[in-house]
C-alpha cells in the first residue's frame, strides 16, 4: 500500500486592470506499477518484465512543480497567458542494465527535470475566434545511470569493436528524455457560419525528439548495423470539424482528423531489425559468438 500527503498552494495578484500575475506550487506522486514492482530485484533481473514476483519494493515517484506567470485581466478583449514551469521528479523509475547480459530491472534511480515555458492567446473578431499557443519543454535526466542499449551505436560493446550484438549506454545529467519534443505549436480558428452552424479548423506542429533507446542522445546510423537517425522527425497536422445545433437539446458534429492525410511518426524506438532502410532483408555480417573479430 502506498500513501502520501501532496500539498498544493497558489496566489494571484492583479496590479493592473488588464493584467494579473499568478504563482503556484504543488506536489504529486505516483505509485510503482505492478510490472515495475514485479521486476525490481537486481539479483533476479529480467529480459522482458512479463511476470509478477515478490521483488523488493520501489519508492513512489514524487513530483514538485513550480509555475509562475502572467495572464490577461477579466476585462481584456484579448485573452492571453504566459508562464514558466519547473517539475522535478524525485525517485523516478527507470529500467536499468543488470550485470547479466541482456537483462535489467526497474530501479528508483534519481531525478528527472521537466521545465519550460508556454504562451497562449485568443481573441474573437465578429464571427471568428482565433487563437494559438506555443510550448517549449526541456526534459532531462539529472542523475547518471547505466541502461541497456544494444541497438544504440554508441554502446560500450560497439565502441570496443563488436557491433550489433549487445551493449549498454551511460546516461549523464543533462541528456534529453526520449519522445519529448522541445517545441509544440497549436493554432485554431472557429467560424460561426450561421447561428446554428460552427466550423472549426486547428493546426498542430511538433518538433523532433529522440527515439527510445537513445537516452544518451548519441546514436548515429552506420548503414550496416545501426539504421535510422535515432530521432523521429517533427510533424504538422491539420484537423477540420463542424457542429450544427439541430435542436435545443440535439447537436450534430463531424470531425476530420489529419485533413491532408499527412504521414508522420509520433514515437520511435531503437531495436534490432533484419531489414535495410529501403525495406529489403539483409544478412548482416555479425561475428559468431565466442569467436575472434576485428
Amino acid at each position: 500500500m502506498f500513501g502520501r500527503f501532496n500539498p498544493a498552494a497558489g496566489v494571484a495578484y492583479s496590479p493592473w486592470r488588464l493584467v494579473s500575475a499568478y504563482a503556484s506550487y504543488s506536489q504529486s506522486s505516483r505509485a510503482p506499477t505492478s510490472i515495475e514492482l514485479g521486476c525490481a530485484d537486481p539479483v533476479n533481473p529480467c529480459n522482458l518484465p512479463n511476470a509478477l514476483v515478490s521483488d523488493p519494493p520501489l519508492h513512489q515517484v514524487v513530483t514538485r512543480t513550480w509555475e509562475p506567470g502572467l495572464r490577461s485581466g477579466a476585462e481584456s478583449r484579448i485573452r492571453w497567458n504566459a508562464g514558466w514551469f519547473r517539475a522535478a521528479n524525485h525517485n523516478d523509475i527507470l529500467f536499468v542494465a543488470s550485470e547479466q547480459t541482456g537483462n535489467g530491472y526497474f530501479k528508483n534511480f534519481g531525478r528527472t527535470l521537466w521545465q519550460g515555458a508556454e504562451v497562449n492567446v485568443s481573441s474573437r473578431i465578429r464571427h471568428v475566434t482565433l487563437g494559438g499557443g506555443y510550448t517549449f519543454i526541456d526534459a532531462t535526466y539529472q542523475t547518471a545511470e547505466l541502461i541497456g542499449g544494444a541497438s544504440n551505436s554508441s554502446n560500450d560493446t560497439a565502441e570496443s569493436g563488436t557491433k550489433g550484438l549487445e551493449g549498454n549506454i551511460q546516461i549523464t545529467p543533462g541528456d534529453q528524455i526520449p519522445l519529448v519534443p522541445h517545441h509544440m505549436l497549436k493554432a485554431f480558428a472557429d467560424v460561426q457560419v450561421t447561428s446554428k452552424f460552427l466550423l472549426d479548423l486547428d493546426f498542430v506542429g511538433v518538433s523532433c525528439s529522440y527515439a527510445r533507446g537513445n537516452e544518451n542522445n548519441l546514436s548515429q546510423p552506420d548503414g550496416i548495423y545501426y539504421l535510422g537517425p535515432g530521432a523521429p522527425p517533427g510533424y504538422e497536422v491539420v484537423n477540420l470539424g463542424g457542429r450544427y445545433q439541430l435542436h435545443r437539446k440535439i447537436q450534430l458534429f463531424a470531425q476530420i482528423d489529419n485533413l491532408f492525410d499527412h504521414h508522420y511518426y509520433t514515437a520511435a524506438q531503437l531495436a534490432p531489425t533484419g531489414f535495410t532502410n529501403s525495406g529489403t532483408f539483409i544478412a548482416r555480417p555479425f561475428p559468431a559468438v565466442g569467436e575472434a573479430h576485428d
